[in-house]
């Protein structure tokens, strides 16, 4: 990089809405600190589905010349009024704030010390980057929402994907019997990742397929991809089982009432940033500190498909997007950890 102390390399969308190939590397005022935050040297982040959606225009809000990138990791630089438990040079990870303007995809971010999780030593920054939204996601889902005990039986749809795979590598930590869904090339990988069972989702006989391991229905159900017709999904849980899902809750309309008594969770990690609760955004530090110590223990596998230099990314969104890779993308910004 060739920055000056002032201004810094970002990966900048100057107008969400437009197509990906508007999307550049630019050089950029380094932000300053602000009472409760820190600043961070960063030396990785991940690519996430979110990243390129927000380029292309879907969430109508984010509309002015926008730093991209959620996921990152560093070296803690400098720390503002108040903080007390981040030092600087300190390693951390962390899941950004996409309403904040200055995103991840940068020599230089600032973030509430408060999301930040500790990086262990025996950690490379690349792996910590390539946990938080992907991660988090599944995390929540799975440890915090449906609480998913030793035992049950989970449906994972999407299983080859980042917040796919690491629900299934998840939910086995748990103590579950996992059933992946994806597609027939996927079917080994996704049983690396330590699924017992590996379906079709397209198979026309999914539903007896699911019943033939679990007669009564599976436990829980986490959906990642667009939610299907509610009717269609909740048919393969048990009654009194429970529904997670990372998209917009499913059309309950047509859901007979008395037909599945589900629990229905919907996770929505940037929501906790929106609503402001800084309860669940101080967990996504505990989570991801939890994460980390499962990385560090060998126990979960960050996934990392392809890294790339910071240059690429605008590139590598757009195979992100057309759904060239399955796993994490990663780019290293600083030094290789």
């Amino acid at each position: 990089m060739s920055s000056s102390s002032e201004t810094m390399r970002a990966i900048l969308c100057p107008k969400p809405g437009g197509e990906l190939s508007t999307v550049v590397a630019i050089e950029a005022p380094k932000p300053q600190v602000s009472a409760g935050e820190v600043l961070v040297r960063v030396n990785a982040v991940s690519l996430n589905p979110v990243d390129w959606k927000l380029c292309i225009g879907v969430a109508p809000w984010w509309d002015c010349p926008h730093i991209v990138g959620l996921d990152a990791a560093g070296v803690v630089e400098e720390v503002g009024e108040g903080v007390t438990h981040v030092a600087i040079g300190q390693r951390v990870a962390w899941h950004h704030d996409l309403g904040r303007p200055n995103g991840v995809f940068a020599e230089y971010v600032t973030a509430p010390a408060h999301v930040l999780a500790a990086i262990p030593e025996s950690v490379t920054d690349e792996a910590a980057a390539a946990l938080p939204c992907a991660g988090l996601t599944a995390f929540q889902a799975l440890a915090r929402k449906v609480r998913l005990a030793d035992g049950d039986v989970i449906l994972v749809q999407g299983a080859s994907g980042g917040t796919g795979g690491f629900a299934v590598q998840i939910a086995k930590a748990l103590g579950a019997t996992v059933i992946g869904l994806a597609r027939p090339k996927s079917f080994e990988r996704v049983r690396a990742l330590g699924a017992d069972y590996v379906l079709d989702y397209t198979a026309p006989d999914l539903h007896s397929q699911v019943r033939a391991i679990a007669p009564d229905g599976v436990d829980v159900m986490f959906e990642v991809v667009k939610a299907k017709d509610a009717n269609e999904n909740f048919s393969h849980v048990r009654f009194n089982g429970q529904y997670a899902t990372t998209d917009p809750l499913p059309d309950l309309s047509n859901v007979e009432p008395y037909t599945y008594a589900l629990s229905v969770h919907e996770i929505a990690l940037g929501g906790a940033y929106g609503a402001g609760d800084l309860r669940t955004q101080a967990d996504f530090a505990t989570m991801l500190g939890e994460m980390l110590e499962m990385v560090e223990r060998g126990e979960l596998d960050p996934m990392i498909e392809i890294q790339v230099d910071f240059e690429e990314i605008p590139k590598y969104l757009g195979l992100l997007r057309d759904r060239k890779v399955e796993g994490k993308i990663v780019a290293t910004i600083g030094g290789k950890t």
